[in-house]
């Protein structure tokens, strides 16, 4: 009865997790400039996101949690690694998102390997606050021991 029981939570689980990936849409990133040699950054993908088969930034609504989940490579090993999420003003400046849980290995696998893909998944809070305005989001997984990141950027809208 046991192994049934597991057995239909992990059947479970697998369909949950297929229809999450199958809501969310594949959406256009750019990688940074200085992650190319340290990371491949495979897919991008943003729950809701009906603007992407266009080819459009994604709308994404204030008081409402989104969805993004990425697939990445990193080129270094790591026992920890860090998120980092912000509104990328210019290639040196950003305002970061204070909501975001720093600790990434909460949301994918640690330690880290090298040559590994690996994905990132989490709802990201869109506070009332959020001025409605187009933004590019700059965001970065990182090796806190020796500085190396994953990092790409995509172009949202918030809206209403």
């Amino acid at each position: 009865m046991m192994r049934l029981s597991s057995l239909l939570l992990a059947v479970a689980l697998i369909l949950a997790f297929a229809s999450v990936s199958v809501l969310a849409e594949v959406v256009n990133f750019q990688t940074c400039p200085d992650s190319v040699d340290t990371c491949t950054i495979h897919e991008v993908r943003v729950n809701p996101c009906p603007q992407a088969e266009k080819r459009l930034p994604c709308n994404i609504r204030r008081r409402r949690a989104s969805q993004i989940s990425f697939d990445f490579e990193p080129k270094f090993n790591a026992d920890q690694l860090d998120i980092t999420l912000g509104w990328a003003k210019s290639e040196t400046e950003e305002l970061m998102l204070p909501t975001l849980e720093r600790n990434a290995c909460k949301s994918t696998t640690c330690p880290a390997q090298s040559g590994v893909r690996q994905t990132y998944t989490t709802d990201v809070p869109i506070e009332a606050k959020f001025p409605l305005s187009p933004y590019t989001i700059r965001w970065a997984i990182k090796d806190p021991a020796s500085g190396k990141r994953c990092c790409f950027t995509i172009d949202i809208k918030v809206v209403r």
